[in-house]
């Protein structure tokens, strides 16, 4: 049983965790709680858990700094952070502590459950890795292969050869990185069904790494024909457990005693697992490759400017409010193209996804408000950009939650792009509306929609905003509001430019138009509704 600690404010919140999951169904066990930031990390150092689910906002000590106290003195401590949706820009920092998992509030039974899964996975593999670290595995030829890969036993690749029967022109190191359901006794079934296709035929010799398993092979992969072959018959061996498996090759060598470089070259490729675009095995030159093709590398100080999220929400946000899943598909290759370049790490690039989505979605709820499937959907789709493996996963994921929003909110539009246009204009007279921005949202080039518009409706773009925008003006005028507070509104920041809109329009100021229908309202009225004339 892994040991857990539970850490929040909320009494009702810590009773809840304890009694709404069968903690040991799922290979864990509640060993404490805390109420407090400083009597978590007391209880912390008492308890030793292996698994601490702390709020992330606290009074007093917060949740971020027991973290980050506690890991000065155990690095290796797993966290499951609890957050508000208020609170994302704050669980984003926590995130990038290197936290293993992120959960919304109220807590979802499901959630909570697949992050227990997930994390048991990660901390039976660390268990096990341990074990072999500390002598347990007694395997003969995969403790020599270790001690090739980690140890570095130079100048004894002859007898290392001959030991092991390796005496092949070449050698190549095959590491795969795979994930399942957890079960401690699968690991020893997978490695035996490998051992099977390989050492037993002499194509090779399976080992343990932190990560998985390993292949030392005898005939080397140089090909992405022969990567794809490879990897495919990998998936039939293992097929039955429904393992997500990700492989990479490092550089094939002609000695025992360079195995180690073809091993570190293999492990460098795989560390870049969220990028992987193909299911095959990935090769050491792949990288090289593509950056050859590419011309130099820019280093990111090079690169003009950060890419701007909030514009790149906004376009999200018009695509989803149109209800196109043609537009919500190229904002979404826009958002990858624009944000991997600026960041380094998995966890950066999640981050940077769920700020997008997030404020796109939140702006789409403000103006749906009846429809609570909005924010429900919101909360799952920010909660799976954490547990997607690749960034070939992660788009393809939040395709299918946004698709399945277009379609709660009425389906995919067969409306005219010029309908739609003015129909989005009418909807969002505050928004920051522009014609290129709305023309790449419909994969128009933006002088001609340009033309297109004012053919349809007579009047150019800017034009028939302006007129939108007084219409909604005059009615929120009618309602009482401040002409600072219509300006803001309506999408204008300088009150005295909104002034000059408004009287050219609609042929007063906006102050002398409240007040002549204000006074219009004061009057009695007659029977038919009208003003009682002298």
């Amino acid at each position: 049983m892994y040991k857990v600690l539970l850490v929040d404010d909320e009494p009702s919140i810590r009773e809840g965790l304890t009694t709404i999951i069968d903690w040991e169904k799922y290979g864990f066990q509640v060993i404490g709680t805390a109420a407090s930031g400083r009597e978590a990390i007391t209880r912390f150092e008492e308890l030793e858990p292996d698994l601490t689910i702390i709020d992330i906002r606290m009074p007093g000590m917060t949740g971020l700094d027991v973290i980050e106290e506690v890991r000065q003195h155990h690095p290796g401590s797993h966290f499951l952070i609890l957050s508000g949706y208020a609170d994302f820009d704050y669980a984003k920092k926590a995130i990038s502590f290197g936290v293993d998992g992120y959960l919304l509030k109220p807590v979802d039974e499901e959630e909570i459950i697949s992050e227990l899964e997930r994390i048991s996975v990660m901390l039976t593999r660390e268990r096990l890795t341990l074990a072999r670290h500390a002598g347990e595995d007694t395997a003969y030829r995969e403790h020599q292969i270790e001690a090739l890969l980690f140890d570095s036993l130079e100048g004894t690749e002859t007898m290392e050869a001959n030991a092991l029967g390796l005496n092949w022109s070449q050698y190549q190191v095959v590491l795969l990185e795979m994930h399942a359901e957890p079960d401690l006794q699968r690991g020893s079934v997978v490695k035996r069904r490998l051992a099977e296709a390989f050492d037993q035929k002499d194509r090779g010799i399976v080992f343990s790494f932190h990560s998985g398993l390993g292949l030392l092979c005898k005939e080397p992969i140089l090909t992405i024909q022969s990567a794809q072959s490879l990897y495919d018959e990998l998936e039939g061996l293992l097929g039955e457990w429904n393992i997500h498996m990700y492989a990479a090759a490092g550089q094939p060598v002609n000695s025992t005693a360079d195995i180690a470089h073809s091993y570190n070259q293999a492990n460098g490729v795989l560390g870049g697992r969220f990028l992987f675009a193909e299911q095959r095995i990935m090769l050491w030159n792949e990288g090289e490759k593509s950056k050859s093709a590419s011309g130099p590398v820019i280093a990111l100080d090079e690169v003009s400017g950060e890419p701007d999220e909030a514009e790149l929400a906004d376009k999200l946000y018009y695509a989803l409010d149109i209800r196109s899943s043609e537009s919500v598909m190229r904002v979404l290759t826009e958002i990858e193209e624009r944000l991997i370049p600026h960041h380094q790490t998995e966890q950066a690039i999640k981050t940077a996804f769920s700020q997008v989505f997030s404020l796109a979605i939140n702006k789409l709820a403000a103006t749906n408000q009846h429809m609570q499937s909005i924010m429900q959907e919101h909360s799952v789709l920010i909660t799976e950009v954490y547990h997607q493996l690749t960034l070939l996963d992660l788009k393809v994921m939040a395709a299918q939650h946004l698709n399945r929003l277009i379609q709660r909110m009425g389906g995919g539009s067969k409306d005219t792009v010029l309908k739609q246009m003015i129909e989005f204009i009418r909807r969002n007279p505050g928004e920051n509306l522009k014609l290129e921005v709305l023309a790449e949202v419909f994969n128009y080039n933006s002088s001609y929609l340009g033309k297109l518009f004012k053919n349809h409706t007579g009047e150019y773009f800017n034009a028939f905003l302006d007129k939108v925008r007084m219409e909604k003006a005059k009615e929120l005028l009618d309602e009482g509001l401040k002409v600072h507070q219509v300006a803001a509104r309506v999408g204008y920041a300088n009150v005295d430019y909104f002034h000059g809109k408004f009287k050219k329009y609609v042929g007063e100021s906006p102050s002398a138009y409240k007040h002549a229908r204000e006074l219009a309202r004061s009057q009695p009225k007659d029977s038919s509704g009208e003003p009682e004339r002298e």
